[in-house]
């Protein structure tokens, strides 16, 4: 689960809406997880095997800080891995559930809170966000820009940009923003500790990123 276009993050959001429930045998693993570990486990969907990977559990936790309780550094944790496989083995052959692929099942992580919080900001249409900057109405403010769970504000130069963090600028159009992404919100996750405010300038986009918005969000 990547972004909220992703069919594993649609059916969370519906369970996270009380919209449809998880069954069995997902709920009970997913309550295991939950205790054992301290975390909150909104999704766990079973993938049988393709042509590109064996059979999964995909475990979907709530916060990106429960996420991280199953990282060991850059990777997952694998005795975490093989401990929850192990126990959703126990659990389908104890019910007798025998029509799940299990051929080198293996779980995978992610979080549903960070994906909400980037598609919240998603929704914020390029309309507003033009007239943000004409209410601005700053000559050296070239363009808001957005990605992910954060906004920049483009100024011109980089003399402009250091200005903007060192008068307070930053703050105060980040709050503007903030006014029309927080409705968007619909989980509550965001608040201005949770969103990125940027300022860069227009001379570091086209001296050091060729003026391509691919290269600078790479």
């Amino acid at each position: 689960m990547i972004t909220s276009s992703d069919k594993e993050y649609k059916a969370t959001k519906r369970i996270k809406l009380g919209e449809t429930q998880l069954g069995e045998p997902f709920e009970e693993l997913a309550r295991w997880i939950s205790v054992k570990w301290n975390v909150t486990v909104l999704n766990v969907i079973h993938d049988p095997a393709d042509d590109l990977r064996p059979a999964r559990i995909q475990v979907i936790l709530e916060h990106g800080r429960d996420a991280q309780t199953f990282r060991d550094g850059m990777n997952f944790d694998s005795r975490k891995q093989k401990t929850i496989a192990k126990k959703f083995l126990e659990i389908i052959d104890r019910d007798g559930l025998n029509h799940f692929d299990v051929n080198r099942l293996f779980v995978v992580f992610s979080a549903f809170a960070p994906i909400a919080r980037e598609e919240a900001n998603g929704l914020v249409t390029d309309s507003e966000v033009d007239e943000l900057k004409r209410r601005i109405g700053n000559p050296n403010l070239w363009e808001i820009s957005r990605c992910f769970a954060s906004v920049t504000f483009f100024f011109f130069t980089d003399d402009q940009a250091r200005a903007a963090e060192q008068n307070g600028l930053k703050e105060q159009y980040g709050r503007l923003y903030f006014e029309l992404l927080k409705p968007r919100d619909q989980f509550n996750y965001l608040d201005e500790t949770a969103f990125t405010v940027a300022v860069d300038s227009k001379q570091n986009f086209d001296e050091n990123y060729q003026s391509n918005w691919y290269y600078y969000y790479k």
